[in-house]
């Protein structure tokens, strides 16, 4: 199988790749998303694109032609794909109120110059929600997960990592992002604190688990200190 298909099936069949889509969408919930003009920038294979599209208006761009090869054909958005000149001619003037930037930026040479291009089709009152990977919850991760704290020990030393899926990625960090945007952030949410820390997968296969892990991640996604090691950030600019 490709990287993109490993991918896939870690999405939509792991039951910690459900739950990460079942916690940021709870967050976003709190947003009373409806009726609203939103961008998913990087949608990949178009599951959160599809989900907010019951109550908003999506425009989904995504690169990556593989990813769209998993989409369904009747879709219930607007899918642009191409490169970003392309992107930006097909958007034209529109505004948004939403734009949704998930795991994206670790990927892209110049973050800085993409999200000042991005800022110009918000709304005067438009916010960003952007998903983050977090270095500490990587460390976490490496240490405890994978029993590999020299791991750890590198990741704490460097920004740069590789992702099976998508090869480099650089770890940013919520000072970097503040400064790009030059916005102030209105929050920053915890996703995946603790449930990617053990290694019993078996349990994680059971209901009662994932129902009681989400009330639990639900609850650490606000704490001051479980966010600052989570895995992932969700910043709402």
């Amino acid at each position: 199988m490709s990287q993109i298909s490993d991918y896939h099936q870690y999405v939509y069949e792991t039951p910690w790749g459900k739950l990460f889509y079942r916690l940021l969408w709870s967050q976003l919930d709190h947003l009373s998303l409806t009726n609203k003009d939103i961008l998913d920038f990087g949608s990949g294979f178009g599951k959160t694109a599809e989900h907010f599209a019951r109550k908003n208006k999506i425009t989904a761009y995504e690169p990556n032609k593989e990813m769209l090869h998993y989409q369904d054909s009747n879709l219930p958005y607007l899918q642009i794909t191409g490169s970003l000149e392309n992107f930006f001619n097909r958007v034209g003037n529109q505004k948004f109120d939403y734009i949704f930037i998930h795991n994206v930026l670790e990927y892209v040479s110049d973050p800085q110059d993409l999200l000042t291009k991005l800022k110009t089709l918000l709304k005067p009152d438009g916010h960003f929600s952007i998903v983050k990977h977090n270095k500490l919850g990587h460390v976490f991760a490496s240490a405890v997960f994978a029993d590999k704290p020299g791991k750890g020990i590198e990741i704490l030393d460097q920004k740069q990592m590789i992702s099976q899926s998508f090869g480099p990625m650089y770890i940013y960090s919520l000072n970097e992002l503040k400064a790009w945007l030059s916005l102030p952030l209105i929050n920053v949410l915890g996703i995946r604190a603790v449930y990617g820390l053990s290694t019993n997968n078996q349990v994680k296969y059971t209901q009662k688990w994932q129902n009681t892990m989400f009330q639990l991640e639900d609850r650490l996604s606000t704490d001051p200190y479980a966010k600052n090691v989570a895995f992932f950030q969700h910043v709402i600019v």
